[in-house]
């Protein structure tokens, strides 16, 4: 069907270019003087041209299309740098190019020049350039880039479809957010006990190899002194590997704000060296255990990246034996229930309930109940102070 309305379009083309030849000769043949004849000589050419336009076959060689920064955040802008190759040097009188994409994030994102018009004349290489603004978070699909050769009246036209598949991954904003020792508590008989969310760096219980990664305030010069040999001095973990992270991906007006949580938790966590496991609750549960450096972080948000909002979350926290071996739980949502509280008073140890809201919900009297349970609200335009207020007396 496509190639049929290409043809179909092709010959209207062409059948034009031909009327306008018997016309304007017919013109002159029967009107005669100088100015019927002075009309054919004067438009022939262009109408000759038109005629070669047709019979000249285009082809793209080449087309790369470069973006700017590699790395770009939800709301940032991109520059998007264009350069097409065409195998002759036939000059056309001007090319309209227009991208094909196959995402709804491209096409409601604000697009500078999004159609260009260019005069290559005899040129083979081009290129075109183009400004991506407030970019949403995703996976977002380039096809191709559709190119319009025109003659110089428009009576001759000729499409080619250039295909360049070329994906573009948006991730998660992450804002800067203040450490603070998270510290959670059990209830044992009049005993509480606290534990971190990360290594405890004030005192060394031992050496290790060095890992590319490792904070340099950590390397111990004096082995390095006696054996030339780099090692790392090893801190004790309390508890740091039965912490654990967990995203609501149900769908809600604040499900943005709830990933930038997480992704802005993650990072702040990992460059503290902590050690913790993550699991996106969703249309498919996702689990990443032991997230340690910046090779697991990236996976992480690579699929923060790309996870979308589901109406029905398959997961569920009484399907899951793990967490009753979990020391802390960290819930990202939007929503809680006291239905949800009391699940979660039954299985986990302790929980931190990060709660995305642009209003404050009214405490439940059962998360009070709870004492291993808090329920925190969050600010979605500002997490610098979050961890500092959690643990505010």
């Amino acid at each position: 069907m496509r190639q049929w309305k290409a043809f179909v379009e092709k010959s209207k083309h062409f059948l034009l270019i031909a009327f306008l030849m018997i016309v304007t000769f017919c013109y002159a043949m029967f009107q005669g003087g100088f100015v019927s004849w002075f009309v054919f000589f004067t438009v022939s050419p262009f109408l000759v041209y038109a005629f070669i336009f047709f019979v000249v076959r285009e082809d793209i060689l080449l087309i790369e299309r470069k973006i700017d920064p590699i790395h770009i955040e939800r709301g940032q802008s991109a520059k998007v740098l264009i350069t097409i190759e065409r195998k002759t040097r036939f000059p056309f009188a001007y090319i309209v190019m227009e991208e094909l994409v196959d995402s709804e994030g491209l096409v409601q994102a604000k697009i500078q020049n999004a159609n260009a018009i260019k005069f290559v004349g005899f040129k083979k290489t081009f290129s075109w350039q183009y400004e991506l603004e407030n970019m949403p978070r995703g996976e977002h699909r380039y096809l191709g880039v559709t190119i319009v050769f025109y003659d110089f009246f428009g009576w001759a036209k000729k499409v080619v479809v250039a295909e360049k598949d070329q994906t573009i991954l948006v991730y998660p904003r992450v804002q800067e957010m203040k450490y603070a020792a998270l510290q959670t508590k059990y209830d044992v008989g009049l005993m509480m006990s606290p534990y971190s969310i990360v290594k405890d760096t004030s005192m060394a219980v031992g050496l290790r190899e060095y890992v590319p990664g490792d904070r340099f305030s950590w390397i111990h010069w004096k082995s390095f002194a006696r054996t030339q040999k780099l090692q790392s001095k090893e801190f004790e973990d309390r508890q740091s590997s039965e912490l654990m992270l967990v995203l609501d991906a149900t769908k809600s007006s604040m499900f943005e704000e709830k990933v930038e949580l997480v992704a802005s938790m993650l990072q702040m966590i990992v460059q503290e060296r902590g050690d913790l496991s993550f699991i996106s609750a969703g249309a498919m549960t996702k689990v990443f255990p032991a997230i340690q450096g910046d090779k697991h972080l990236d996976q992480v948000m690579y699929h923060l990246a790309a996870i979308k909002p589901t109406e029905n979350v398959k997961f569920r926290f009484h399907d899951q034996q793990a967490f009753k071996q979990v020391a802390t739980l960290l819930y990202v949502t939007s929503d809680v229930s006291d239905e949800f509280l009391h699940t979660l008073a039954n299985i986990v140890k302790s929980c931190f309930c990060f709660v995305v809201a642009k209003q404050q919900p009214v405490q439940s009297e059962l998360a009070m109940r709870y004492k291993h349970i808090q329920v925190i609200y969050v600010n979605p335009a500002d997490f610098y102070h979050l961890f500092t207020e959690v643990i505010r007396p």
